[in-house]
């Protein structure tokens, strides 16, 4: 019997006749859909990929998926995986014979040995790169042999000694080679093999820690084994034309988008109703002509991303669990069904009740939240003064920074309101992420968007003052800090973010000196003209610099350090590779500034440089490099990006909050820990007063985030851990803190002293002080503690990411929180 099966390809929705009475029902979903049972006439992908060859017209050889469609691919696989697979309950890999398929729509091709592929090479293309990064992988960290997928067949064949990939198109081979093999010097000679690069990037980014380690035989053979497709052989390529042409006709079906506004206006008042369609259409056409990207040959879907951004951000309220079996929760069911969403929830959550609730909707609140969508957007494509952080994102695809400026922002908020809501968004976003990245740790979405997603609850709609609260109680909770930029090296997981980072580093020196700040010209791999690179300062020459390191080993993971590393152009870091660092370092002294650094001829009449950056961040010519040179570097860095990183800046965008407000507001909050440096000030009066202090001349800028609450470990260099307290009072100006002397509030200035000669030494302009409560300490600073192997930074005031420097001090003090 011959019955009509309904496919879900490419956001369309066509009818196919299959000798099947099974009837597909699909989910309007850009990439596939769950499914129990496996449907009739498809196959899975390892049928797809295993031993056959497909090739495809030079007119559409280009590979154009951007990194957002292999996010939300590798999100829907995660999901669907996750519906069976139990990390704490399962044996072998046999048991994924019993999970459900995932159903991704059809390819259309020619028949023959040689398959030409008419539709369907940006999906075959993503999930080769897919296949080739979980065959590194598993190769790289699955230690029972008997585990390991063979996956060799869906990637290439060999014939007669001779290897060649199964989609095989000649100008992608080197590239596919080169991923292969894990050889980074690749460089790529075409646009479309640069994303197909780009996007393996991605998928080493994107794929979750979850389905890693002992996850990841069961991934694999779910993917290959209950991933499907269904593939439409022609006998002719003019007839595999006419079947993609018939399934891409647009006025088969309605997006989601469109049916939302069908629902929307059917509620409008009758008067209404026209002028209420052409503000909508009026909004999406402003959003489809700013958005520049290619849709990779799928329909026009700008208008459902919109829509979808905006409603998860206003009314979403629960999230999909991750245990076994859960449903889909709002956020999902925003994600590629919102207008049945909508439908059933308007008046209960949406509040839209009346006719006028509807007409308000549309002509108040869509308006304005596309005007603030289309903000983020140029913010994001053109770097503004005010908005860096927005470019600084985007140009690290953290496309999630506009999903929380439109929960932020209210249909009354004014313009004024609105600048602060973006900018306190982006520069969180900014330090959350980067705080992640210099730890290791993963900055997108999908890894991290419980958190997130908690976060987007508590700023809609909300106050500047709330907003700023939430997320530097957000940025405390996160357990590490900047400090790791002092570990923080190129690796695979870096590699895609050292440019950015070192962009950052240089392009704020040159701000700080009053030039340009040129980071669009830094991170820029596509312009015309000369592009920047990662240069590693200490030459690779082992033999000329063993005597310094341990073995090649350790040579070679302290040269790829933070602060081995600066930007130079490609041509200057190509020239200079073979060269001694005593002869680089002359060269040097014609590039950007933090390579000029390096030279003694940046300290000669360089006023800008001495005054603004060298005073504030320790910078000095190094005639000879060697491992410690890399550590003080380091440490440079880290002193720089305590200040770029700082989440006491969101305070102040908002407005700023007292202590009162703040411990209110973080009644719950567990406080943290931070190593106060207190050098060449006097510990008796500290002690006697309840107080530390810091200078803003150097890193004392730092002592402004600790928090009351916080607790405190006072360091003394040279005389090691001489007190712990806990913050009473945050951070203000010497002439603003008071002590209590003889049971009376006094300024601190006015107080006597027990060395008033360390007193007067203080800059009352620059000196900041904090309250603390001691709990333990010792009177004498040549008792203070201190043993090999424990950790110090060179900063006023920091939090250790390794706890294990303050449990021993705190053992030591015989010092608990109770």
């Amino acid at each position: 019997m011959t019955s009509r099966c309904r496919i879900n390809v490419c956001d369309e929705v066509i009818w196919i006749r299959l000798n099947s009475p099974k009837i597909l029902k699909p989910k309007n979903k850009l990439m596939g859909q769950r499914v129990m049972e496996k449907i009739d006439k498809t196959d899975t992908l390892r049928t797809i990929l295993s031993g056959r060859k497909y090739t495809i017209d030079y007119f559409q050889r280009e590979y154009r998926w951007g990194r957002k469609q292999i996010e939300q691919m590798l999100a829907d696989f995660q999901n669907t995986f996750e519906e069976f697979y139990k990390p704490d309950d399962h044996d072998t890999p046999e048991e994924v014979m019993d999970y459900g398929f995932y159903y991704m729509g059809c390819i259309i091709c020619t028949g023959g040995s040689i398959k030409k592929l008419i539709d369907g090479q940006q999906r075959l293309t993503s999930l080769t790169l897919l296949i080739i990064y979980l065959n590194n992988l598993q190769k790289e960290t699955v230690e029972d042999e008997d585990l390991i997928v063979p996956l060799d067949d869906m990637i290439f064949s060999k014939a007669f000694g001779k290897k060649s990939f199964n989609i095989d198109v000649e100008d992608r081979k080197p590239c596919m080679q080169a991923l292969l093999q894990k050889d980074q010097t690749y460089l790529p000679m075409s646009e479309s093999v640069q994303n197909m690069l780009d996007r393996y990037q991605d998928i080493e980014d994107l794929f979750p820690d979850e389905l890693k380690g002992e996850a990841l035989p069961y991934f694999i053979n779910w993917l290959i084994e209950k991933v499907l497709l269904l593939e439409i052989d022609t006998p002719s390529e003019d007839e595999a034309h006419t079947i993609f042409l018939t399934m891409n006709d647009r006025g088969l079906s309605l997006n989601s988008a469109e049916m939302m506004k069908a629902f929307v206006i059917q509620h409008v008042a009758e008067e209404d109703r026209i002028k209420v369609n052409q503000e909508w259409q009026s909004n999406i056409s402003r959003i489809k002509n700013a958005s520049s990207y290619d849709t990779s040959g799928m329909v026009n879907t700008q208008d459902v991303e919109f829509v979808s951004i905006w409603l998860r951000a206003k009314y979403a309220n629960r999230m999909r669990d991750t245990k076994r079996g859960a449903k889909d929760e709002d956020y999902e069911l925003l994600g590629d069904k919102f207008h049945a969403w909508v439908s059933n929830n308007a008046r209960t959550v949406m509040g839209l009740a009346k006719p006028n609730d509807y007409k308000n909707f549309v002509l108040t609140e869509m308006t304005r939240v596309t005007d603030v969508y289309l903000r983020m957007m140029d913010y994001g494509s053109k770097f503004t003064t005010g908005y860096e952080e927005v470019f600084y994102n985007a140009n690290r695809d953290l496309t999630y920074q506009t999903m929380l400026a439109i929960a932020a922002i209210k249909n009354d908020d004014t313009d004024d309101i609105i600048q602060k809501k973006i900018r306190m968004t982006a520069k969180f976003v900014d330090d959350f992420a980067t705080i992640r990245i210099l730890n290791f740790k993963k900055a997108n979405w999908n890894t991290n968007k419980y958190q997130l997603f908690h976060v987007m609850q508590d700023i809609r709609n909300a106050d500047c003052k709330t907003i700023g609260m939430v997320y530097v109680r957000a940025l405390r909770r996160m357990g590490m800090s900047v400090e790791g930029i002092t570990r923080f090296g190129l690796n695979q997981f870096s590699k895609r973010y050292m440019l950015h980072i070192l962009a950052r580093f240089t392009s704020y020196v040159n701000v700080l000196m009053g030039n340009p700040s040129h980071f669009e010209e830094y991170v820029d791999r596509k312009r015309q003209g000369n592009t920047y690179d990662i240069e590693h300062i200490l030459p690779d020459k082992y033999e000329d610099y063993k005597d310094g390191f341990a073995d090649l080993e350790d040579f070679e993971s302290t040269r790829n350090l933070i602060g081995n590393l600066i930007l130079l152009t490609r041509d200057k870091n190509r020239s200079y590779q073979a060269m001694k660092y005593s002869e680089k370092v002359q060269k040097y002294a014609g590039d950007n500034i933090l390579a000029q650094a390096l030279s003694s001829t940046a300290y000669s009449k360089n006023p800008s440089f001495l005054s603004t950056v060298v005073a504030k961040y320790g910078f000095r010519d190094i005639p000879d490099f060697d491992r410690q040179s890399i550590v003080d570097r380091a440490e440079i860095y880290l002193k720089m990006a305590s200040d770029i990183w700082n989440p006491n800046d969101i305070k102040n965008i908002a407005g700023g909050w007292d202590d009162d407000e703040e411990k209110a507001f973080f009644k719950n909050e567990k406080g943290r820990e931070f190593t106060i440096g207190y050098a060449e000030r006097s510990w008796p009066d500290a002690l006697k007063y309840g107080f530390l202090s810091a200078s803003l001349g150097g890193s004392g800028k730092s002592i402004y985030n600790v928090q009351v609450g916080d607790t405190v470990y006072c360091y003394i260099a040279g005389c090691g851990f001489v007190g712990i307290g806990k913050c009473t009072s945050t951070a203000v100006p010497m002439k603003n803190f008071k002590v209590m002397a003889d049971g009376i509030p006094t300024p601190v200035s006015d107080a006597s002293w027990q060395s008033e000669e360390l007193k007067q030494k203080l800059d009352s302009n620059k000196e900041v002080f904090i309250g603390v409560a001691w709990k333990r300490s010792v009177t004498d600073v040549d008792d203070g503690y201190w043993e090999k192997g424990m950790t110090t930074v060179p900063l006023a005031a920091y939090m250790l990411n390794d706890k294990t420097t303050y449990q021993k001090v705190k053992e030591h003090f015989g010092y608990t929180e109770d």
